[in-house]
């Protein structure tokens, strides 16, 4: 009885033995799996992952690119045109972010949405019944651009090209042209 002892003892005493040298391994490999299982569902959840004011400036990106036409009430807005759903990420991505680049972006891409819809109320003024978009609201949303991002060019550019217009426009109306201050005229009374 002592001898079958001794040898299920040893029969058992290698894969004991074997256990006890690949057990951390064992261990590391369920690790892992666990690890490629959480990516995996982390990966297919993008909206947890993405910072919320990047989430709305690629919405309103993506929202701009839409062709013309209604889109359904969305955000528990109306329905609106897609170009106004743009506006109003980009409007959300810079009020909500604290990354000066994307602040910059998301200014510069409501600018000039809103100098875009200036100079089309600006032509069919007098033509159709709508009410005039004015430039002023986009060229202090380009300044405020550059002022978050001094390096972007393209606001720089479309801030210069909005102020030559507005310029030019106020002379058209009649405005007494740069420099004008109407505090400091005298009247002479």
């Amino acid at each position: 009885m002592d001898e079958s002892r001794k040898g299920a003892t040893r029969i058992l005493a290698k894969p004991v033995s074997l256990l006890r040298e690949v057990w951390v391994n064992i261990v590391l490999l369920l690790f892992a799996g666990a690890l490629i299982g959480l990516g995996v569902y982390v990966w297919s959840q993008p909206a947890r992952t993405v910072r919320a004011d990047i989430r709305h400036y690629n919405q309103g990106v993506s929202a701009y690119h839409k062709p013309p036409g209604l889109l359904p009430a969305s955000d528990e807005r109306p329905s609106e045109f897609p170009i106004e759903r743009a506006a109003a990420y980009w409007e959300q991505a810079a009020s909500e972010s604290q990354d000066p680049k994307l602040k910059s972006l998301a200014l510069y891409n409501w600018g000039t949405f809103l100098a875009r819809e200036a100079y089309a109320s600006t032509l069919a003024f007098g033509l159709v019944d709508t009410p005039r978009v004015e430039m002023t609201q986009a060229i202090i949303w380009l300044r405020e651009a550059i002022r978050y991002d001094p390096d972007n060019e393209d606001a720089k550019y479309n801030l210069e090209v909005l102020e030559r217009v507005q310029f030019i426009e106020g002379e058209k109306e009649g405005a007494p042209g740069e420099g004008y201050s109407p505090g400091a005229v005298d009247k002479g009374y």
